[in-house]
């Protein structure tokens, strides 16, 4: 969980600049999968594909956490 965070975290300062959200989803969803390398190999596969949420379901999904 550290280490994603310092990735996180590393990404987050390098791309301050004028993004759009998605650009920053999708840049998280990078970080956040490099991390997945860290694991061994029976948990890298869970760890992918818990960044498979595309930014439009990201998008919905967070609207009806904000609507409830």
């Amino acid at each position: 969980m550290v280490t994603r965070l310092k990735y996180v975290l590393v990404f987050l300062l390098l791309t301050t600049t004028a993004c759009t959200r998605q650009q920053y989803y999708e840049g998280l969803k990078a970080g956040y999968r490099a991390s997945c390398l860290e694991y061994p190999e029976s948990e890298y596969a869970d760890c992918v594909d818990e960044t498979e949420t595309s930014y439009e379901e990201y998008k919905s999904q967070r609207q009806q956490a904000i609507d409830n």
